[in-house]
């Protein structure tokens, strides 16, 4: 999942929000500790996420079927476009509506600024500048994501060309989202619902 999934999935607390925005950018168990312990929660879910995706077999059988390089790739390519499916079908999935849920995720990112990682605060000045939140379904924002992908990458690789993947599988790509963000849906709420009850173990 990418970046609008993970934050849809994480739910309406403000940590968890953010640990799943930081869960890119901390690695390792130690980091948490670093952490507010909401957001090193939602950095948590944002690993399970990660990892249930990553073992869906609706995922898996479409990654199968495609040939090379694509194959190799395509998890992180299809990360994008599951956000760019979201966004077409934000009625069904989203929990308000798109500008009013855009404008909270950049008020959020600014509130919390000066503690962010360099690289997130980063990202998340050029995600409001360039109204991300609301162009996932955009071509030419999909464009800009896929370069900057393969420029980070470095290596030869066909991420850059993204978005032929979706021109030749898109609907595939919808039918394996379809399949697979439901499910995940359930999983991290329940999640969710286990880490607040540890919370509230601890502080009684």
């Amino acid at each position: 999942m990418n970046h609008l999934a993970h934050l849809v999935l994480a739910g309406e607390d403000e940590g968890l929000r953010l640990g799943a925005l930081l869960g890119d950018h901390v690695k390792g168990r130690l980091a948490l500790s670093a952490l507010p312990p909401a957001w090193a929660r939602g950095v948590l879910l944002h690993r399970r996420i990660d990892a249930w995706s990553d073992r869906h077999p609706a995922l898996g059988r479409f990654l199968e079927r495609l040939d090379p390089p694509w194959r190799r790739y395509g998890g992180v390519i299809s990360d994008v476009l599951f956000d760019s499916v979201l966004s077409r079908h934000w009625k069904r999935f989203g929990p308000e509506s798109m500008p009013d849920y855009a404008r909270g995720i950049d008020a959020l990112l600014a509130r919390h600024a000066q503690a962010l990682p360099p690289r997130l605060a980063l990202f998340a000045a050029w995600a409001r500048q360039h109204r991300l939140w609301q162009r996932y379904d955009d071509r030419d924002m999909l464009a800009m994501i896929f370069q900057g992908l393969a420029r980070r990458h470095g290596r030869k690789s066909p991420l850059a060309s993204g978005l032929e993947l979706l021109d030749r599988h898109e609907q595939q790509i919808e039918r394996v989202f379809l399949e697979l963000f439901p499910d995940l849906q359930a999983r991290a709420q329940s999640f969710r619902e286990q880490l607040l009850k540890h919370v509230e173990h601890v502080g009684d």
